[in-house]
């Protein structure tokens, strides 16, 4: 789900309220829904509704998974978003709509005392290494985009159309086609991670080559043979 940019805070201090879930990419201009339960991050909730509105995503490596340590490895690129919504169930679990708002590095975590993690971060911003190459590539994507449009996809062909007749920069347009096409979440995480806009571009292109053609493989999987196998009854 695509919104208009929201800008961070201007007095932001650097400090993150880390939110580590697996499997789970957050781009800048991108909302996401969320269901907090867990008592550490109900705490957290609350501290940043009390605060500035920031909850920053980051996402566990895939080797943390299946161990049970308190503070598992995160990739160090994350992305500061802002709540748009909350609601407070009667349990105290809260639902959440976050907006992305920025990519950031993590340079090292802080207040090891908290139930929940936090840690000093750096923006980071995009650059155009080549304007034409970025918007060749920009034309390009859009029109991969359109040719593989999965049916479970969060952007539309109406609201990719009017994201375009807005002019949306092409580094935010990636990210949104980036977090819609399906891509797998390592290959989103590295997205994340690039904020060169003719590289990023270049990986969700590749990316959603590779989706075309696991697509075709697995629509030939499904086809039965013809002619048929021959019967022995």
């Amino acid at each position: 789900m695509a919104e208009r940019r929201i800008k961070m805070p201007g007095d932001f201090d650097g400090i993150a309220r880390l939110f580590p879930l697996p499997n789970l990419v957050l781009f800048p201009g991108v909302i996401q829904a969320l269901n907090v339960f867990e008592p550490r991050y109900r705490m957290m909730t609350e501290e940043a509704l009390e605060q500035d509105g920031l909850i920053t995503m980051a996402m566990l490596k895939p080797e943390q998974l299946s161990t049970a340590i308190e503070r598992p490895a995160i990739f160090e690129t994350v992305c500061i978003g802002k709540i748009l919504t909350h609601a407070k169930l009667e349990d105290g679990c809260y639902n959440l709509l976050l907006a992305g708002v920025h990519r950031a590095r993590i340079l090292e975590e802080v207040n090891f005392e908290l139930p929940f993690r936090k840690a000093r971060v750096e923006l980071i911003k995009d650059e155009v290494e080549d304007e034409q190459i970025a918007s060749d590539l920009r034309q390009e994507i859009v029109k991969r985009f359109l040719e593989i449009l999965p049916s479970n996809s969060h952007l539309d062909q109406e609201s990719l159309e009017s994201l375009l007749d807005s002019n949306v920069a092409t580094g935010q347009l990636i990210d949104l086609i980036a977090y819609s096409s399906g891509a797998n979440p390592l290959q989103l995480q590295q997205m994340l991670d690039t904020n060169e806009v003719c590289r990023r571009a270049k990986q969700i292109l590749k990316a959603m080559n590779g989706l075309e053609k696991k697509a075709a493989k697995e629509d030939v999987a499904a086809r039965p043979n013809f002619p048929p196998d021959f019967s022995l009854n």
